[in-house]
Order: structure tokens, then sequence, then C-alpha cells
């Protein structure tokens, strides 16, 4: 994930199901997460082709206009290491037809066990934390060598 100084990662959540969508959103947003919300697939594409990309992709998989995986595979088009929740009532249907989505996309069946969810939206901000603070720590601190 590019390093965003100290606000939270911003993630963008598509539903066509607005009530739920809402209720999700606000639940994200209690939990420190900056979220963005988009009602179908197409409004989802069009958010994606505008800076800056979210840092995280959680997408309903039937929606109108554009499903989840299609959805899914135009925001891996423009960032490959994307972390990607596609939520579902047809899990089985979203596993065959999301085949190629490396990484893979973490699948919650529908109703969400938020907590669930949650937790590993919060494992994926900390491993991109640790990984960018790691990089960070390997860069010499100027592009000079200090006097010996």
């Amino acid at each position: 994930m590019e390093p965003r100084s100290t606000e939270q990662p911003l993630i963008l959540l598509v539903d066509d199901d607005v009530q739920s969508a809402r209720l999700l959103e606000r639940l994200l947003e209690e939990d420190g997460f900056r979220v963005e919300l988009a009602t179908n697939g197409a409004l989802a594409i069009a958010r994606l082709a505008r800076r800056p990309i979210p840092d995280i992709l959680v997408t309903d998989f039937r929606m109108p206009h554009a499903d989840g995986i299609a959805v899914a595979r135009y925001a891996r088009s423009l960032r490959p290491d994307l972390p990607l929740f596609l939520l579902t009532g047809y899990p089985d249907l979203v596993a065959r037809l999301g085949r190629g989505l490396e990484p893979a996309a973490v699948v919650h069946t529908k109703p969400i066990d938020y907590m669930a969810l949650s937790d590993e939206l919060r494992a994926v901000v900390d491993a991109a934390a640790a990984l960018s603070d790691a990089s960070r720590a390997s860069r010499p601190s100027s592009p000079f060598p200090s006097p010996a």
C-alpha cells in the first residue's frame, strides 16, 4: 500500500444494498477506517479511475452494471497488489469466477461476520504498515555517505 502519512487507510466499499452498505460504512468508520461508498459496479469503476486509488476494496458480488468480480479485476489492473474482499451469498460461484485474482480475494459469506471482516482488514493494514516501516528503515537517511 502507498504510504498515506498518519491518515487511516481508505476503503472503497461497493454494495447495491444501500441500507446494508451504510451500516457497514458506519461500523468501519467507527473502527477508524476512511470509507468511500459506491452503490453499484459502474460507480465503483468510475471511482477507481480517479486518484487516489483506495488502499482496500470491499465489494459485494451481485450488483447492477458490473459485478464484484469485474470491479475487482479493474481495480487489480490499476494496482495488482490491492487487497480485495468480496462479500457474497454465492461463495462457490465467486470462487469459480474469481480464479486468476492473484493474490486471491478474501471471500466473506453473507450475512457478514463483522468482527471477522474487521479483524482481517486490520491485519492487512498492519502488515502494510510493517512493510512500509521496514522499507523506510532499510533506506539510508541521506543519499550521501556519512563522513568517516
